[in-house]
């Protein structure tokens, strides 16, 4: 309770701050800020005085007041996200209300805002030549409910894709952009909050669950999100930045009183439509056909197996400060249960971000967040015994009458009793400098750190004597704690030189060091064979075991940047970046990364004259970027053994190859931005080629040399190209009536053009491969070509054959001998999102938002093993009768028979809908605030997925250790229903 004390002090503070700049009031300046055309209040727009550190944010009604300004002319600068900026003069009287009125002009494209991602400093987006995605939180958040910070991301940025995991509260999500153009490595984006690098893990619990550590931030504290896709954009981010970098600006004080937001939330989990999508269970019994579902028998029993589970949150920030000192503190407590009966999170979440001009030249500021969360999580994606779904898909209708109740292998409350919890304690804080001893020179450092403490648990309680062993080999009791410190440390030095090199034309050249480390400590602890149910402890167990594991890596890199720029129009940037990676050993030289890019804003030429196109961007970058594998991949070495004698002695640990070199990708985006009829249509384009050389991945050792398993070598070329698009309509933009449409779409290939001939599976059973000329990682099978009913009873399959390679036109031959062939894509090829929005009256906005992917497949292994080993479908049973078409019976029987759980995973999924409501600014001041808006959203309410799907949710999956990802009795994602109340004080 100490950090919740200190907030409140501070927040104290900066109401004393406010308090002593509104004392020396000597005259007030109020008005009304809208849009221009439509005369739409524009909301949260930021006015201030410039010079005196006095502002304020205007109301729901676009209504602002400054008080404490002095006498005589003043200029007022009016401000918002979306909008140009405008500065006017009004005079003040002393004793006396000056009233100022501003209209604001949209910026379709916003080319004049700052961009911070990819550039080495700060640069206009206009000057910057990639794409650029951008996702307004702030404004996002008045409108909507984000489950997560990746639920923010997810669909507002074209060739962005979020993957969810399991439908559990706290479960884990993966981003990917652009697709896979990896063979081994992780595909995971850098992540970057106020310039320092996080901890953006996905990391599995327990079988198919996981947690992912970008959930850790609070979406109430973020101003903007900023996405660069690609090595032509990545270049500055060095050897670990080809998956694209990720950057979150989190919210910072304005000059002004204290403005107070408050924000309370309630709302609801559920499973939608058990009844219909618990699969009924199939078995033999005297020869008949019999089954039983259990979700229906379990409520008929009066035992719950659902839940609806309460969502709750309350939270406050405060902003405000001088000209001289700006802060924002802010504090968030959340409380959310699953659909689970055991799967829940409990959260608190603190910030503060301090900004002082120490002098005129030198600005500091400081940021903190901290998190603190106790997560629990049902079992969830095991091949057997453990896990609710498990136990459901893989349940048999003969032992429902058994202790079982039909459980594949134990009831439910016994699944309940099993104790997965994650307890997290996290710190990111990030220092920046900012000195400027010219008005032409600029030097900005950035440092800091994030660390992560997390204690995963993994509890079975010993089943008391007389039960079946329900938890099988953990039956006797077993407690498993893993406890991991993650440290990861930021040190960014950049110094900027700009000037006029003549009236037309201008110079900025940056040159930079950068320095970044991981260490990661890892301890785990296991007791089994606990002597009483309650007992619970590690040390409690008759058999116990304990490991220690430490991993660092280092990268230093230096880079150089030139831009040339003419008549602010026409930008020209060279760069070049060398960097070094501690995972490649003593032996390799530093990796050089260039880039060269141009933009161009045709429309601010004297020539143009295009009448319904007011706006034109032109832009093309190429650079290069890398990726690197995990510490120690080219390093031989030694695990430590008990020896003879008991004398301690190591064995041939792990190869290494001290000839490794990290995998570079090259890239060329190009592409065009647009706005046309007066701002009413925004479009933005880009189609990048993508090429990566020294692809990595894992090469099986031969035993003979002393090393076993296998060792990270460089064998690949890929290639990996589309194009993304989005497009901003304003169909209707009145006083009193506003409607607009947000589509977007991308479109993703990728190829592996050069393995060396090899072809390598990504699984033991080859359901994905490596295979040249095809994409990364796809989907795979052999296909039965001819099967035929035989035997005494006509239920022996016969002539059992499968489809011959495609040279001899597939002529059938022995199934042993039969080739694999392509089934499809591991990744969707489309993604897309389409938002619309209506605004009637000023007041009430209601808004629906759909996301959807298409063109892949994804192995449904929940149905591989219903039909093939627990056999305990309609369609298994029959094909034991023998009542089926035998080539379906012998697909459920021959080995490497993969492509009927290849499913489709297209869907077409209403992310969100909700109504938002302005309350009127007369009836939020009766009760002293300034604004007060309600929502309501509910989430994933509707799916269409395509038929061949069959599992629960074809979002649903396990994403923490296979890039193409599968599925395995996970649970679907939540419906959800949540109300919001956001007022301003």
């Amino acid at each position: 309770m100490r950090l919740p004390g200190l907030i409140a002090g501070l927040m104290g503070l900066g109401l004393l701050v406010g308090t002593a700049v509104e004392a020396s009031a000597q005259g007030t300046i109020a008005g009304r800020v809208v849009q221009s055309g439509s005369l739409r209040p524009v909301a949260a727009a930021q006015v201030s005085v410039v010079g005196t550190g006095i502002g304020g944010l205007a109301n729901s009604e676009g209504r602002y007041l400054l008080t404490a300004v002095p006498v005589g002319e003043v200029t007022v600068r009016v401000q918002a996200i979306g909008y140009g900026t405008t500065d006017q003069v009004v005079t003040v009287v002393a004793g006396q209300t000056a009233v100022l009125d501003v209209q604001l002009e949209t910026q379709a494209l916003g080319l004049d805002e700052i961009i911070v991602t990819g550039t080495a400093g700060t640069a206009q987006r206009r000057a910057v030549a990639n794409v650029v995605g951008t996702v307004n939180a702030s404004e996002l958040l008045e409108t909507s409910a984000p489950a997560s910070m990746l639920s923010m991301l997810g669909g507002q940025v074209p060739g962005a894709q979020v993957r969810i995991g399991d439908g559990q509260v706290g479960g884990g999500n993966r981003v990917m952009i652009r697709g896979m153009s990896t063979l081994g490595l992780d595909t995971a984006p850098l992540v970057y909050v106020d310039g320092v690098r996080i901890d953006s893990r996905t990391e599995g619990l327990v079988n198919g669950t996981a947690s992912s550590r970008l959930n850790d931030i609070n979406p109430e504290d973020i101003e903007r999100i900023e996405v660069i896709k690609g090595p032509a954009a990545a270049t500055l981010y060095g050897t670990e930045a080809s998956n694209g970098v990720i950057q979150i600006i989190t919210k910072k004080g304005v000059p002004g009183r204290p403005v107070v937001d408050v924000t309370i939330r309630q709302g609801v989990n559920w499973f939608h439509d058990p009844a219909g999508r618990v699969p009924t269970n199939y078995a033999i019994e005297n020869g008949e056909i019999i089954s039983h579902n259990l979700f229906q028998a379990e409520e008929a029993a009066g035992r719950q197996m659902f839940r609806y589970g309460q969502i709750q949150a309350a939270g406050a920030s405060v902003r405000g400060g001088t000209d001289r000192l700006t802060y924002f503190f802010s504090g968030n407590f959340e409380d959310e249960e699953g659909y689970e009966l055991n799967n829940g999170l409990q959260r608190f979440l603190a910030r503060s971000n301090i900004q002082t001009s120490i002098t005129d030249n030198l600005d500091v500021s400081l940021d903190l967040g901290v998190v603190r969360s106790e997560a629990e999580y049902a079992m969830s994606g095991a091949a057997s015994v453990d896990g609710l779904f498990t136990n459901i898909v893989y349940g048999s209708a003969l032992t429902r009458d058994l202790p079982q109740r039909g459980f594949s292998n134990a009831p439910q409350e016994y699944h309940h009793a099993v104790e997965v919890t994650e307890d997290l304690n996290r710190a990111t804080t990030s220092l920046t400098l900012s000195y400027r001893p010219t008005t032409w020179f600029t030097n900005r450092l950035v440092a800091g750190f994030d660390w992560t403490d997390s204690k995963r648990s993994n509890f079975h309680p010993r089943l008391p004597p007389g039960l079946p062993p329900f938890y099988a080999a953990n039956s006797s009791g077993r407690k498993l704690r893993n406890w991991t410190h993650n440290l990861q440390q930021t040190f960014d030095y950049s110094a900027t030189a700009g000037f006029d090199v003549s009236p037309t034309l201008t110079s900025t050249t940056t040159a930079g060091v950068q320095y970044f480390t991981t260490a990661r400590l890892g301890t785990t602890t296991s007791g089994s064979q606990l002597p009483t149910p309650e007992v619970s402890t590690v040390g409690s167990g008759a058999v116990r075991n304990a490991g220690e594991t430490f991993v660092e890596n280092k990268t230093f890199g230096v880079f150089l940047q030139e831009t040339l720029g003419w008549q602010n129009q026409l930008f020209v940037t060279a760069a070049v970046r060398a960097d070094a990676n501690s995972a490649f050993g003593e032996a390799f030289d530093a990796a050089v990364y260039p880039k060269l890019s141009a933009s161009w804003v045709v429309s601010d030429g004297s020539f143009w004259n295009v009448g319904f196109m007011e706006t034109l961007r032109l832009r093309a970058a190429w650079g290069k970027s890398g990726l690197q594998p995990a510490a120690f991949a080219a390093i031989r070495t030694y695990s430590p053994i008990t020896g003879p004698g008991d004398q301690p002695t190591v064995t041939p640990g792990q190869l290494g190859n001290p000839d490794l070199r990290p995998e570079v990708a090259q890239e060329l985006e190009v592409g065009f931005d647009a706005s046309m009829f007066n701002g009413r249509v925004a479009a933005e384009l880009t189609h990048y080629r993508q090429t990566t050389t020294d692809a990595i991945l894992q090469e099986a050792v031969a035993p003979s040399g002393g090393f076993a398993g296998s060792r990270f070598v460089n064998a690949g070329k890929i290639r990996n190209w589309g194009w993304e698009a989005k497009l901003d309509l304003s169909a209707i933009a009145t006083q009193n009536f506003e409607l607009s449409f947000t589509p977007t779409v991308s479109h993703n290939k990728n190829l592996l053009v050069d393995l060396g001939g090899r072809t390598f599976f990504a699984d033991t059973r080859g359901r994905w491969q490596h295979h040249e000329g095809f994409p990364l990682g796809g989907s795979w099978s052999k296909y039965i070509a001819n099967a035929e009913w035989g035997g005494a009873n006509g239920t022996t399959l016969v002539n059992v054959t499968c489809r011959g390679p495609e040279e001899n036109d597939f002529a059938p031959m022995p199934c042993g001998q039969a080739p694999f062939h392509f089934v499809g894509n591991s990744a969707p090829s489309w993604n897309g999102s389409f938002l619309q929005s209506m605004t009637i009256g000023g007041r009430l906005t209601v808004s629906t938002y759909w996301v959807f992917a298409a063109d892949a497949r994804r192995y449904n292994t929940t149905w591989w093993k219903r039909d093939r080993q627990a056999r305990n479908t309609l369609e298994a049973q029959q094909a034991i009768l023998g009542q089926t078409d035998p080539i379906r019976a012998a697909e459920m029987v021959t080995s490497d028979i993969e492509h009927p759980w290849h499913n489709r995973d297209d869907y077409l999924r209403l992310r969100e809908v909700s109504m938002s409501y302005r309350l009127p600014s007369g009836l939020v001041e009766r009760i002293g605030g300034s604004s007060a808006i309600v929502t309501m959203s509910g989430r994933n309410l509707v799916l269409f997925k395509h038929p061949s799907f069959k599992d629960f949710d074809p979002e649903s999956r396990r994403v923490w250790n296979e890039p193409w990802g599968w599925d395995q009795a996970q649970g679907p994602v939540p419906n959800s229903f949540v109300t919001t109340v956001r007022m301003t004080f």
